[in-house]
C-alpha cells in the first residue's frame, strides 16, 4: 500500500470527556459504510513527539514505526492483521508524512460492518480533549467534533465506574478543563470545530446525525442508526462483562431517558460545588447553572482541584520524555489509576 492511496483521505476527531457520549457518536461513524473510525487507542499522541517531524523513511525507521504502533495498549482491539499491516507499512519506504504512515495504519482496523470507498478517517479517544492544538498541528486539515454533556450528568456517569476517582470536585476540573481546551480550538478555528451537545444527539439522532455529515462532507446513511444490531459481533471480539458494566447503551437504540438526571438524583451540596468549579464554563457550552454566584469552593474542593492541575501538569510533562521512558509511565498510569480510584472508594 502506497500513502498516495490514503493521503487525500481527511481525518476527524471526536472530541469529549469520557462518559459523554464519544463512544456512542463514534459507533455511529463506524457504522458509516465511507468512515474508518478505529476503537479506542490512544496511539497518535503517544508516538508523534518520536516521528512527527520524519519525512523520509528507510526500512529500519518503518519497522520501529510498526513496532511502536503494535505494542499501544488496546492495539489489539483494532483486530489488525499485523504482518499485513507490516508489509503495509514498508511498502511506504521514501518521502511520507508522520499523517499519511498513521493512515495506512489506520486502513487497516477491522470494523464489524461492511465498508464501501472510505472518504474519511475518524477518531475518539477521551485522551485527546485535551489535545486539540497538537491534533491541528499533526492534521492541519482535519475537523473536530466538541460533544459535551451536562458536567452534573458527566460527573454522575464517571462516579457509577471506576475511570476516575469520584470526587465531585476533582470531575468538575477535569471537565473545566477540557472544555477550556476544546474552546480554544474552536475559537481559533471555528472552520474546523463543530459543537454538538449530547441531550441534543440522543433527543434528535437523525437530524444531528445528519448535521455532522454535512461538516465533515460525507453524505447521511441512516443505516448507521441500526448499529446496535451488531452484539453478536460486539460480544464475540470484546469482553461480554465489560461491555456490559461500560457501554452498555450500545446494545439498544439511542435514547434520552438519562439526560438531566441530576436533577434528580444529585445532592445540593454536589450541585453547588460542580457549579462553582466549573463556573462560565457552563455557561459558554449551554448549560445553566443552578448556583449562578462565585464563592469560595472550600478547602477539601481546593484540594482536589490543585491535584487535578498537578495531574495534567504531570501527563504534559511525561509527554516530553524519550519515547521508552514515556510509554512505561503510560502503560503503568491506568493501572495506578485504578488502584487509586478503588482506594478512594474504600475510604
Amino acid at each position: 500500500m502506497k500513502t498516495n492511496e490514503t493521503s487525500n483521505i481527511p481525518f476527524f476527531f471526536i472530541l469529549g470527556r469520557p462518559r459523554s457520549g464519544t463512544t456512542l457518536l463514534a459507533s455511529l461513524f463506524d457504522a458509516h459504510p465511507n468512515v474508518v473510525l478505529p476503537s479506542e487507542c490512544p496511539l497518535i499522541i503517544n508516538i508523534y513527539r518520536k516521528y512527527y517531524k520524519r519525512t523520509r523513511w528507510d526500512k529500519q525507521a518503518l519497522l520501529s514505526f510498526y513496532a511502536d504502533i503494535v505494542e499501544q495498549r488496546k492495539f489489539e482491539s483494532w483486530r489488525a492483521d499485523r504482518e499485513k499491516l507490516k508489509s503495509d507499512l514498508l511498502a511506504c519506504e521514501g518521502e511520507a508524512t508522520f499523517e499519511e504512515l498513521i493512515k495506512v495504519v489506520y486502513l487497516n482496523f477491522k470494523s464489524f460492518f461492511s465498508k464501501e470507498e472510505i472518504l474519511l478517517f475518524g477518531d475518539k479517544n477521551p485522551v485527546y480533549s485535551i489535545y486539540p492544538g497538537e491534533l491541528m498541528k499533526i492534521f492541519p486539515d482535519a475537523k473536530f467534533i466538541h460533544l459535551s454533556r451536562d458536567y452534573r450528568d458527566n460527573i454522575l456517569s464517571i462516579k457509577k465506574v471506576d475511570f476516575e476517582a469520584p470526587i465531585t470536585a476533582l470531575l468538575a476540573y477535569r471537565w473545566r478543563f477540557a472544555t477550556k481546551r476544546m474552546l480554544w480550538a474552536q475559537e481559533n478555528h471555528p472552520q474546523k470545530c463543530y459543537r454538538l451537545k449530547y441531550e441534543d444527539m440522543v433527543c434528535d439522532p437523525v437530524g444531528e446525525l445528519k448535521k455532522i455529515c454535512n461538516f465533515l462532507g460525507i453524505t447521511f446513511k441512516p443505516e448507521a442508526l441500526e448499529f446496535h444490531k451488531m452484539k453478536d459481533e460486539l460480544f464475540e471480539n470484546f469482553d461480554r462483562e465489560h461491555i456490559e458494566r461500560y457501554h452498555s447503551s450500545l446494545l439498544q437504540p439511542i435514547k434520552s431517558d438519562k439526560i438531566y438526571a441530576w436533577r434528580k438524583t444529585m445532592p445540593k451540596r454536589d450541585v453547588k460545588i460542580a457549579d462553582r468549579v466549573v463556573g462560565r464554563f457552563a455557561d459558554k457550552v449551554g448549560y445553566e447553572r443552578e448556583f449562578k454566584k462565585s464563592g469560595f469552593p472550600g478547602l477539601g474542593c481546593l484540594v482536589w482541584i490543585n491535584y487535578g492541575r498537578f495531574a495534567y501538569f504531570l501527563r504534559f510533562v511525561v509527554d516530553m520524555l524519550p519515547h521508552k521512558m514515556k510509554m512505561r509511565s503510560r502503560n503503568k498510569g491506568p493501572l495506578l489509576a485504578v488502584m487509586f480510584n478503588k482506594y478512594i472508594l474504600k475510604k
